[in-house]
């Protein structure tokens, strides 16, 4: 007979793929400016997020003879997405860091001159605390920007495992 995993065990399990998963959206989106196309899958597997989160919480509830409580399937999207975004922010702080040092300046500057032309934007308060955070070198560092990432993925991703783990648990 086999032994039955822990949530917990599953979670950090399923965390792998669902970090390979959320890390091609992460690497993708850094370099879409430079491949257009990389906004397209970006795109496309942001709104598949939700399913793929879905599949994996179906999935286990089928392991273990649909017997699972909401909160066993809840909490089992919660780890598989905290295991996932230290996956994907280890891996984006490396890319960050070393591959594209130069981009949170980058994409920034961009932010700025673009919006900076539109008469309605002038003397905007983002905009200005944006051009000194450039002047002043304040910009965020690669670790400071992947440490808010993981927080705003974990939480918008326990929100999303509430709501997948309620479909999860449908008959059929």
């Amino acid at each position: 007979m086999e032994e039955q995993k822990s949530v917990f065990k599953r979670g950090a399990e399923m965390g792998v793929p669902m970090g390979l998963y959320m890390t091609t959206i992460s690497v993708c989106s850094i370099f879409a400016d430079r491949f257009a196309t990389l906004s397209w899958v970006v795109i496309v597997l942001l709104v598949a997020g939700p399913w793929m989160v879905w599949r994996l919480q179906r999935r286990y509830y089928m392991e273990e003879g649909m017997t699972c409580e909401y909160a066993t399937l809840w909490m089992l999207g919660i780890l598989m997405i905290i295991y996932g975004a230290l996956i994907t922010g280890l891996v984006t702080w490396a890319v960050l860091q070393w591959v594209r040092p130069g981009y949170i300046y980058e994409v920034t500057q961009q932010f700025v001159d673009i919006y900076s032309t539109m008469p309605e934007m002038k003397g905007n308060e983002l905009l200005t605390a944006m051009q000194r955070a450039i002047d002043t070198g304040s910009l965020p560092s690669p670790i400071e920007t992947v440490t808010s990432t993981f927080w705003l993925v974990t939480f918008s991703g326990c929100v999303m495992s509430a709501i997948t783990a309620a479909f999860a648990k449908l008959r059929g």
